[in-house]
């Protein structure tokens, strides 16, 4: 048969173009340092008529994020992102922790800018959550993978079930003790015979109650029942909120337990964060102390000035949360990509947990945390021992967190009225405190559903 010139011509056209196309798709399957967007909707389905494959080096992230933040950022994390995204500044505006969401709040009823990446601490989380103006940070173009951070943080900083912010330095939390009153009240001050020994708060209470006796009521075990209702707080089995709802039977299990404590006699009165309260991590009427990640760095160092005096054990129970930050990224933000960058980097790699390490930060990024070289962690008020694999292996496989709204926030403030009173009445009681609680929150938020 023969086939006309036209025809060939068509052939070869044919042939040449699949040989183009067969290219393209295997362009770059080599190349270091690449990243595609795969253009994702709104809904997480790729979006085949607006899908943006261009191939992006780190060198083509281009430009300047703004930060509000009320800390300085740490010298080796920076340097370190920077020299992986050379074209990427970070300008910092600082705002105090306590002052961030009503700056937001300003920000937005005045028509402003708002940042493109904000700092949120504890305390502030459930406010800005409920302001409803942060990214679903699991959709595009971010992609958040949060399976790579550990399982306790996925229901903590999510919304409608989706990470809107990404958990930056780690806030777990056990309990400490001074050992040389340990090896006198309890014959030991090795941390595994001390878990093995306190099973659960009741045997706490128990051994209190025979410190206090053998000590003619000079030592006790907490200096203040604040400490003791954060411990209770951070290790409750559900939420204290459903919406609007307040899970009454959670709230009860609470009260009547910090009534037990103060009952006992073995927690004193001190309110936290005073000169008094600080000064007491250096004495000795106090064997032990509630202790996050953060506590041995900027309190008990600067308020012991003693080597080698602590210990930190898993609590009764075990462990909880106490502290911390996240980023959440604004909606509509001008530069959100490139501050997704800094937040991955800095909080969800494997070299930004060591930069941040080396800073003194531990990150939430779990996969760090399987090498024993990297866990390795000891300060002075412990002597040798290893409390970076206590925190990051003991306590945090214990570890469990619960997810807070609004409500919880007006919560905290009636529960602050009613330990404060607790600590100085002892007539008041389980009753009193649950009945203080009820009529704080319908005066503060008359929404709350009390059942």
């Amino acid at each position: 048969m023969l086939i006309s010139q036209g025809a060939k011509r068509l052939s070869l056209l044919i042939t040449i173009m699949m040989l183009l196309g067969l290219l393209a798709a295997c362009g770059g399957g080599n190349s270091s340092n690449k990243t595609v967007d795969t253009g994702k909707n709104n809904k997480g389905a790729v979006d085949d008529t607006k899908a943006d494959q261009t191939i992006k080096g780190n060198e083509d992230y281009k430009g300047e994020f703004v930060l509000w933040t009320w800390e300085p950022e740490h010298d080796t994390a920076l340097a370190a992102f920077n020299a992986k995204y050379p074209n990427i500044k970070l300008k910092r505006v600082n705002v105090a922790a306590e002052d961030i969401s009503k700056k937001l709040q300003t920000t937005i009823a005045s028509g402003g800018e708002l940042p493109d990446v904000v700092r949120i601490e504890s305390g502030q989380k459930a406010k800005i959550f409920d302001m409803d103006i942060l990214e679903n940070l699991e959709d595009g173009p971010y992609h958040a993978d949060k399976s790579i951070l550990f399982d306790y943080d996925s229901a903590s900083f999510s919304k409608d079930g989706h990470m809107i912010s990404i958990p930056d330095d780690m806030s777990v939390a056990g309990i400490a003790y001074i050992k040389p009153l340990a090896k006198q009240y309890f014959g030991t001050d090795n941390p595994e015979e001390m878990e093995a020994m306190f099973t659960d708060w009741d045997v706490f209470i128990e051994k209190g109650k025979e410190v206090l006796q053998q000590s003619g009521g000079k030592v006790r075990m907490f200096p203040s029942l604040g400490d003791v209702n954060q411990t209770l707080k951070g290790q409750r089995t559900e939420p204290y909120f459903d919406g609007e709802k307040l899970n009454v039977p959670m709230l009860t299990k609470t009260v009547t337990t910090l009534v037990k404590f103060r009952d006992s006699g073995i927690i004193d009165k001190l309110d936290q964060w005073t000169p008094a309260w600080n000064a007491a991590f250096g004495g000795d009427k106090y064997i032990f102390a509630i202790c996050p990640v953060w506590m041995p760095q900027y309190v008990i160092g600067p308020n012991d000035k003693k080597d080698d005096r602590w210990a930190l054990m898993v609590p009764p129970n075990g462990g909880f949360i106490r502290g911390g930050s996240s980023h959440g990224i604004p909606k509509g933000a001008k530069n959100g990509e490139l501050a997704w960058k800094w937040i991955e980097f800095v909080s969800m790699s494997q070299e930004g947990a060591e930069a941040q390490k080396t800073d003194g930060v531990f990150t939430h990024f779990k996969k760090a945390y399987e090498d024993a070289s990297f866990t390795k962690w000891t300060w002075r008020n412990f002597g040798t021992q290893d409390i970076g694999h206590k925190f990051f292996v003991n306590i945090s496989e214990s570890t469990t967190d619960m997810p807070e709204n609004i409500n919880d926030l007006v919560l905290d403030d009636a529960m602050n009225i009613v330990i404060q009173t607790l600590a100085k009445d002892n007539s008041f009681g389980v009753d009193q405190a649950l009945d203080k609680i009820q009529k704080e929150l319908k005066a503060k938020a008359p929404s709350i559903v009390w059942e």
